[in-house]
């Protein structure tokens, strides 16, 4: 009895375990709420991943605890040596090859509406995201929609506005995000919005989003964008492991209740960008003979 101490005290602690992670839902442990016109799709793929893994953990977990107790160690008993079961092989070589067949075609329609750029609607907003070591920098067109989106991102404008940190847009919007890196490989990741992106060294790659709720509001006499609620701070991170400063690599994302709200804020992050650019000194003139 003494040997198979040990399994039940092993057997105890996976269920504790188990249902530590049951109840974590129950007290706000658990997936941050969705704002994304896709994140439902997402959440459906997660739970079928979930609920796969979970049985089949907890399958695994109880035939190795009953296996710890009826085997337990006893003295002077002589093991027996097994061949193997080969249908029991191709069975649980089978299982998993087909579950992993069945999520591969589930998540078809997921991946072309979120990744295929051919499938991303019209965009009422374009931006531009650039990585380095270790901050976000945003730049916004002085207006919503360039002329030319794919050109814009690879050509920057004199007008244009760069924020670091800051990623704004307004409900119900559709944005189009320009992703690059300036340097090492990088991972934009906004979790409410079920959205995650590596940045790759010499490439733009597009992405795109449409939010669902807002969390800010511009205020026009005080010049800067107030929350509307302090569990809205959405983050955004970063990731991908990027050197001694990724942790530091964090912004936040303002979508504004209204367009007219974002234009507003726009304007001000203009004046605001141009009151720190330096003044054009008049070109000298050769004096004439």
């Amino acid at each position: 009895m003494q040997h198979k101490g040990w399994s039940i005290f092993f057997g105890v602690v996976l269920l504790a375990s188990f249902l530590s992670i049951a109840i974590s839902p129950l007290v706000g442990w658990w997936l941050p709420a969705n704002v994304s016109t896709f994140g439902p799709d997402v959440d459906k793929l997660y739970y079928v991943i979930l609920g796969f893994t979970t049985f089949f953990f907890v399958l695994t977990e109880a035939l190795l605890v009953w296996a710890m107790y009826k085997f337990a160690g006893r003295p002077g008993a002589k093991g027996v040596y097994v061949e193997g079961h080969h249908r029991l092989e191709m069975l649980w070589t089978v299982v998993p090859g087909a579950i992993l067949l069945y999520i591969a075609i589930a998540q078809i329609g997921a991946w072309e509406k979120i990744k295929y750029p051919k499938q991303m609607p019209e965009p009422d907003l374009v931006m531009g995201v650039t990585a380095r070591q270790w901050d976000w920098t945003m730049r916004y067109a002085d207006k919503p929609q360039p002329e030319n989106a794919r050109t814009w991102a690879e050509v920057p404008s004199i007008d244009d506005i760069y924020l670091p940190d800051e990623l704004h847009c307004w409900k119900g919007a559709n944005v189009r995000i320009f992703l690059k890196t300036q340097d090492v490989l990088h991972s934009l990741f906004l979790p409410q919005l079920r959205l995650k992106q590596d940045a790759l060294p010499g490439k733009t790659i597009p992405m795109w989003f449409n939010a669902t709720d807002f969390n800010t509001r511009f205020n026009e006499r005080t010049g800067t964008c107030e929350l509307t609620d302090k569990s809205k701070e959405w983050e955004i991170a970063c990731a991908e492991l990027c050197g001694g400063g990724h942790y530091r690599m964090r912004g936040l994302l303002y979508v504004h209740e209204t367009k007219e709200d974002y234009l507003k804020w726009l304007e001000h992050a203009q004046k605001a960008a141009r009151s720190r650019q330096p003044e054009k000194k008049p070109t000298p003139v050769a004096a004439k003979d």
